[in-house]
């Protein structure tokens, strides 16, 4: 299991669920890449059990939000336009 982390900076209730949608993520899971960040496209849940990897939430200040969510990346997206890479 790995486990990453990112910013909310809406309401927490405004998050979406079980949608696929781009987001930032850092990962944090022990090793040479941990604090990575990278775009991905993913599905996130409240369940922490329902994906396979686990996702902490942190609201705009980095406060935790508490429990953790569970996350599934579908695909990592570059934001890099092509003629800058």
């Amino acid at each position: 299991m790995k486990e990453y982390d990112t910013f909310i900076l809406t309401d927490l209730d405004k998050v979406r669920e079980d949608v696929e949608q781009e987001m930032l993520i850092r990962d944090l899971t022990p090793g040479r890449q941990k604090y990575r960040g990278e775009f991905v496209k993913a599905l996130i849940s409240r369940n922490p059990k329902k994906y396979p990897d686990r996702l902490w939430l942190r609201l705009g200040k980095g406060q935790w939000v508490g429990q953790p969510w569970s996350i599934k990346n579908l695909e990592k997206v570059n934001k890099i336009p092509e003629r800058y890479r």
